[in-house]
């Protein structure tokens, strides 16, 4: 089951919460993501998780990928 947590947005936290990406998309009409992540996430596939839902929902999405794993504060 999914929590859902309001702060300056919505935020989803535990089981099952990445199914609802594609919901919160559709529901604000987003046409196209913006996957933001490590590149040990895409070279481990854990990425794909998010791409995949993404690709089933027949929204596009780009991915940056050059972001430091566990960044400290200040970068």
């Amino acid at each position: 089951m999914a929590n859902r947590m309001i702060l300056n947005e919505t935020s989803y936290f535990g089981a099952g919460s990445i199914s609802e990406i594609v919901t919160e998309a559709k529901k604000r009409a987003f046409k196209k993501a913006l996957v933001v992540t490590d590149p040990d996430l895409i070279k481990f596939n854990v990425a794909k998780n998010v791409t995949d839902l993404l690709e089933k929902a027949g929204l596009a999405y780009d991915i940056f990928s050059q972001v430091k794993a566990n960044p400290t504060v200040k970068v």
